[in-house]
């Protein structure tokens, strides 16, 4: 690996959180160049966080704090469907109340370790139901669907754990991932956002998001994987730092 000159890809690789990066030499170029938005997506599964999203959460405060805008994106619309990434079977379907419900308890969480605000680099929130809930299925078809091909898809790990495991993988959760492209899509075209974070697991939903801004818009942009998890010193020792970041989001 070339030396990284960006104060963000510096300091995730010496703690060890990169895993794995589209295109590592022109991501670092840009950030080393000029202030840049990012985001991670955050399905509203659960009224309250778990320690799987403290890695993601602590990628976007680097970002921040490393002079860059970081954009929390909430699955309003995602949710619905459920990710099927890592996941042996189909997830619960959730009402819209529950949902709601989910999504209101795990937003202050993120006031606790990002600045929000109107600034160059202050955070912003943004909930994907915003532009999939109006979104017409044929011209989304039309427009997009030509983008993916099933003998991609089908390559990803999260769609060949069920083929293998014989468990049902439906339509509606395949779906899953050409919305998620799309949002990173509608992100860049709103926030000029040029990269997506997420966990290993990701990687496969990152890609089609990166591919479908190239065909799509003729962006350049970029996917960036956290590791599945750290070793269970380092998992220790952040939570001792971060007094496990009110992950617990209930009152007691």
């Amino acid at each position: 690996m070339t030396s990284l000159k960006s104060d963000f890809l510096r300091t995730i690789t010496e703690r060890g959180y990169m895993h794995q990066c589209t295109d590592l030499d022109g991501l670092d170029k840009r950030l080393s160049q000029t202030c840049s938005a990012a985001y991670i997506g955050f399905d509203c599964t659960a009224p309250s966080l778990h320690v799987g999203s403290l890695m993601q959460i602590m990628l976007l405060r680097w970002w921040q704090k490393t002079g860059h805008k970081p954009i929390v994106l909430m699955g309003g619309g995602t949710t619905r469907i459920g990710d099927p990434s890592g996941k042996d079977e189909a997830r619960k379907m959730l009402t819209d109340a529950d949902i709601g419900r989910n999504m209101d308890g795990i937003k202050s969480v993120f006031g606790k370790y990002l600045s929000f605000g109107a600034g160059k680099t202050d955070a912003v929130m943004v909930n994907n139901a915003d532009w999939l809930d109006k979104l017409n299925y044929i011209d989304f078809l039309r427009d997009y669907g030509h983008h993916f091909t099933i003998n991609r898809m089908l390559t990803f790990d999260s769609v060949k754990l069920r083929l293998e495991r014989e468990q049902p993988l439906t339509f509606l959760e395949f779906n899953y991932m050409l919305l998620q492209g799309y949002d990173f899509v509608e992100l860049y075209r709103r926030n000029t956002c040029v990269l997506q974070m997420g966990g290993s697991d990701q990687w496969g939903n990152i890609i089609n998001g990166v591919e479908l801004g190239r065909r799509a818009d003729q962006a350049e942009l970029y996917g960036l994987t956290t590791k599945s998890s750290l070793e269970p010193h380092q998992t220790m020792l952040l939570l001792a730092k971060s007094a496990f970041f009110a992950f617990a989001n209930q009152p007691s």
